[in-house]
């Protein structure tokens, strides 16, 4: 029946409860491939993300319980910040993969005959490191501009005044403002072929200017659906934690260190991790189809396509 079905358009203008349709209509047929290839290629980084991440959150909470002790500065600070480093790499290549493979199944979905059905590697698998390799440089180069403002402003209070920060702050202010429209940079950046960074960040600002509303919208909704699925598969990860901690705490079974605990919170954090990155594909496709619109809203795409192959018609 799904072959049935009309193919799903890109660039075509739609309203906002069009862009949502859209969004869960190319989810709703193809969650299978999506489902199976994201398991694939995001569980090896959950399984060392989640590791990471108990071992940060066990550090947190005897760094919590230690405040008064100076041993365990001396004895755990590495650990701590080494689990800390590891979970953030983690992220950040486990992000760069999911989006990459995303935007690589929308592109095969739309040249491919058969759309998404019985897909395999091999038929995505150069756009995926492509992808992967866009996203990721995206990701570093909004970090690096992040901590470049971020460092400028210490700077500025360090070494002429506290009351720079009157100027600097307002700055940072701004530029997460700026961050809005700029959304648009990875579906530019990876849809539109040979385009370059400089070229996808200009294009980005004017296509995210031109849909403010309509994309600020969207994706405050497509967060919030996610979120709630973000939270069911938090909340037994989180809620194990905290009544760990309070055992501990209030009878000093040491629970935490018990080999099935240990087990039982990985398995959570496992579950929670992958639920973090599946739960992100709503946004991912959202965002794509914000920029289908947008770019038909202002280039017209689908006209000037049809007007090049006027005489193929």
């Amino acid at each position: 029946m799904e072959n049935q079905k009309p193919k799903i358009e890109f660039y075509r203008q739609r309203t906002f409860s069009e862009k949502l349709n859209a969004t869960f209509d190319f989810i709703r047929e193809n969650w299978k491939p999506l489902l199976k290839y994201t398991f694939y290629l995001i569980m090896p980084v959950c399984l060392v993300q989640t590791f990471a991440m108990n071992a940060f959150i066990s550090g947190y909470m005897d760094l919590v319980m230690s405040l008064n002790s100076s041993s365990y500065f001396g004895n755990s600070m590495y650990s701590f910040a080494a689990s800390y480093g590891v979970l953030l790499f983690c992220i950040l290549i486990g992000s760069a993969l999911l989006s990459g493979l995303v935007y690589a199944m929308m592109q095969t979905y739309a040249t491919r005959e058969n759309r998404l059905q019985n897909i395999t590697l091999d038929d995505f698998k150069e756009r995926l490191a492509g992808n992967a390799w866009k996203c990721l440089r995206i990701i570093l180069f909004l970090i690096f501009i992040y901590l470049a403002i971020v460092a400028f402003a210490g700077l500025l209070a360090v070494l002429v005044s506290i009351y720079s920060l009157i100027i600097t702050i307002p700055l940072l202010i701004l530029f997460m403002i700026c961050l809005i429209p700029l959304m648009m940079l990875l579906p530019v950046y990876v849809f539109e072929r040979d385009i370059r960074f400089s070229d996808a960040l200009r294009k980005a600002w004017k296509l995210g200017t031109a849909t403010l509303g309509g994309m600020l919208g969207l994706m405050i909704v497509l967060y919030i659906i996610a979120s709630v699925i973000q939270t069911v598969t938090m909340l037994p990860w989180y809620i194990t934690i905290i009544v760990g901690s309070v055992m501990t705490l209030t009878s000093e079974s040491g629970i935490n260190q018990s080999v099935i605990y240990k087990f039982a919170i990985y398995i959570l954090g496992l579950i929670q991790s992958y639920g973090v990155y599946v739960s992100s594909i709503i946004g991912i496709i959202g965002l794509a189809f914000q920029y289908f619109h947008a770019r038909e809203k202002v280039e017209g795409v689908t006209i000037e396509s049809n007007i090049s192959n006027f005489n193929q018609l």
